[in-house]
Order: C-alpha cells, then sequence, then structure tokens
C-alpha cells in the first residue's frame, strides 16, 4: 500500500486502540527521513561468488541492512512486487537481489524503492571479485562512512550512468553530513566508468604520516571491496514518479532570510537595524586609567547643585514679589 491508500483506509476505517493508532502514524510519511535500510536478498540459484559479494557488501552496510537466508525463486525485472512486499515487511528502502544462471551468470541487481514501488532497478554482472579477507586486516570500523570519488566523464554523458552515481551515493552514504574533520577520513570507494558498459569498485584505506609541512603524507592502502561489474540492463522509473520522488516538501525547505550572510569559512555575519541612539546621554562606564575624571565628576555635581539652588531662590522670589503686588 502506498502512502495515499493508508491515508485513504485511516479514513475509512479509523483505528480504535493506540497500538493502531502508532502503526498507523508510523506508515506516514516522514518530513525528514530515516536512514536508508537496505536488504540483501539470494534468488532461487546462487553461485559462490555471488554469495562473498553480498557477504561483503553486508558487512559494509551491517548498521543499516537486513540479511536474508532463504532463496527466493521470483525475478525483480519480471515481478517486483515479492519485493517490495519483503522491503515493507523490513522496513527497508533499498535492495540488493544475487542469481545466478547460464544466461545471466553471477548477477546481481541494485534497486531502490518509493511509496512502496520499484523506482529504478540496475542489473551488472561481476567479471571479477576479491574477498575482504583476501586483503591485510585493516583499522577502519565497519559502519565508516566513506568518501566517494567517481572517474570517468561516462556519469555526465549517459542518463543511466547518472543515476547510478546516484544510486551509489544514496547506497555508500545513507547519512548527509555538511562538514568533515580531516582525520575522521579513514576510508575512500573508487567507482571508476572505464568503459560505456564497465565498472570498476575499489576501496582504500587512508593513512596520513608526517611529511614535514602543515600538509600530511597521506597513502591509500587498498582493502575490499574489490570487484568489476558489467552493466547489463536499467530500468527507470517514469519522469512523473522521479518527480515525485525528488520533491522537496516546503516544510523541509530553508529560506532565505533577510540582513544573514555567511562568510566562505562558515561564520554567520547579520545586519541588525536601530533607531538613532544619542550617545551624550548614555551612561558610560567609569575609566579609572583617565587622570581627573573624578575630580571632573565632582566639580559637575557642585555646579548641578548651584543651578538647582539659584532655581529655587528665583522661585521663591517670584512668589514674594506676587504676594506683595496682590
Amino acid at each position: 500500500m502506498t502512502t495515499a491508500d493508508t491515508a485513504l483506509a485511516s479514513k475509512i476505517n479509523p483505528p480504535k486502540t493506540r497500538k493502531g493508532k502508532k502503526i498507523v502514524e508510523s506508515r506516514d510519511a516522514l518530513l525528514v527521513e530515516n536512514e536508508k535500510k537496505t536488504m540483501l536478498l539470494k534468488g532461487a540459484n546462487t553461485s559462490g561468488v555471488v554469495n562473498d559479494v553480498l557477504a561483503d557488501l553486508y558487512k559494509i552496510r551491517r548498521q543499516n541492512a537486513v540479511m536474508m537466508s532463504k532463496n527466493n525463486a521470483f525475478l525483480p525485472f519480471e515481478d517486483a512486487q515479492p519485493v517490495c512486499d519483503m522491503m515493507k515487511k523490513q522496513e527497508s528502502s533499498m535492495f540488493v537481489f544475487g542469481s545466478h544462471n547460464k544466461k545471466r551468470p553471477h548477477n546481481i541487481i541494485f534497486g531502490r524503492t518509493f511509496d512502496g514501488q520499484v523506482l529504478d532497478m540496475i542489473e551488472f554482472g561481476v567479471t571479477a571479485f576479491k574477498k575482504m579477507s583476501q586483503f591485510k586486516p585493516t583499522k577502519v570500523p565497519m559502519g565508516a562512512k566513506p568518501c566517494l570519488i567517481f572517474n570517468g566523464d561516462v556519469f555526465e554523458k549517459f542518463d543511466n550512468w547518472g543515476l547510478i552515481q546516484n544510486f551509489f551515493c544514496d547506497f555508500f552514504c545513507t547519512t548527509k553530513t555538511s562538514s568533515m574533520n580531516l582525520q575522521g577520513l579513514e576510508y575512500v570507494i573508487s567507482l571508476s566508468a572505464v568503459e560505456p558498459d564497465m565498472l570498476l569498485i575499489r576501496s582504500y584505506e587512508v593513512n596520513m604520516k608526517k611529511s614535514g609541512t602543515n600538509a600530511p603524507h597521506v597513502e591509500l592502502v587498498e582493502i575490499g571491496v574489490s570487484m568489476d561489474l558489467k552493466l547489463r540492463r536499467t530500468q527507470l522509473a517514469p519522469f512523473d514518479v522521479r518527480k515525485h520522488a525528488y520533491k522537496i516538501p516546503r516544510a523541509a525547505k530553508v529560506g532565505k532570510k533577510k540582513n544573514i550572510s555567511h562568510v566562505m569559512a562558515g561564520t554567520k555575519l547579520a545586519k541588525v537595524h536601530m533607531t538613532k541612539q544619542e550617545i551624550n546621554e548614555m551612561p558610560q562606564a567609569r575609566m579609572k586609567g583617565v587622570k581627573g575624571s573624578k575630580k571632573r565628576e565632582g566639580e559637575e555635581k557642585k555646579k548641578k547643585k548651584t543651578k538647582k539652588v539659584k532655581k529655587d531662590e528665583d522661585q521663591d522670589e517670584d512668589v514674594e514679589d506676587a504676594m506683595d503686588t496682590s
């Protein structure tokens, strides 16, 4: 069921218990999405290469991934409804499907869903693969945020490769970060488009060593996952569905605020408009370093007192003159 169907069902048959209300509210659309969860599942027949690929991808996405152990006798490109039903139960938005047959050996399908329906799917064939256990043990913790590097102008020339770039950004980087500490950069994933139908994925550990200058000397040590993928098929969602999926709600948009600007360093500057201030009448702090300030204040106080006394005397004289004339 889509979000529109759940909203319509809640209006026709509203929940009567607190538990039912919580379930209906959890199915509603969120203003800020949660971290995207990935479901990894196997087809009716798999090979050792496919099983190793799924196992290593699960290690990378262990924090936000679910590995299904049973085999499934369906094909997403022919019928995607079983995949959508399973993803709804697991509350996941991305999936990786592995299968193996004579026509398409070592087959891997990456896909995303939106509103309970398949948004797009990409099918690859694994031509070369090295397990993470074949490399030296690494110090990079599982679930670390990688730095993605896309090599090749193919990603900009063709629409399907732009889709591949967008998908792997969602797959490897589930959370968005506005800034990152240089010392926290430990993991790099390189995706290179060598030919119009080949994608090379390599993973590296970042080692920073002393160089005698402010900038450290960076060395990249290859770790898993390492695989070569050959593009076979892609299935793009219709333009209307993609437009609806990429739409940002008004409440989530950050509007421009007047008189506020940002510097390249990240500092926030603001302009404050105030009325004209009379500085002479404002109370000022006493400066101890200025000599004769106390004497001047005392003289000013005496002058004020003498002025008040003269005013009082003048008022008394005016009153006496008025009495005499009367």
